[in-house]
């Protein structure tokens, strides 16, 4: 088996990154496509990277979302110090 990773990368205005989260999970090698054919093994490939890249984008917009929530936009930061 192989291993397919992928790397989501949240970054600021200034290339600054803020988050990142990698995912991975194993593929099929070439002898096992050979052995299970090359429909069956696509279909796995194609669910496998499916589902990788929706765990860890799941997981980064989550994250992203929970720095953000804790942050006070400066708009209401300025009206509260009025």
């Amino acid at each position: 088996m192989k291993t397919l990773e992928i790397t989501v990368k949240i970054k600021d205005e200034n290339g600054n990154q803020i988050i990142e989260n990698t995912s991975e999970s194993s593929i099929p090698y070439v002898e096992e496509i050979e052995e299970i054919g090359f429909r069956a093994a696509f279909h796995d490939l194609e669910n496998t990277v499916l589902d990788v890249r929706k765990e860890v984008c799941e997981r980064t917009v989550s994250e992203y979302l929970e720095i953000t929530s804790k942050k006070k936009p400066k708009k209401n930061y300025l009206s509260e110090k009025q």
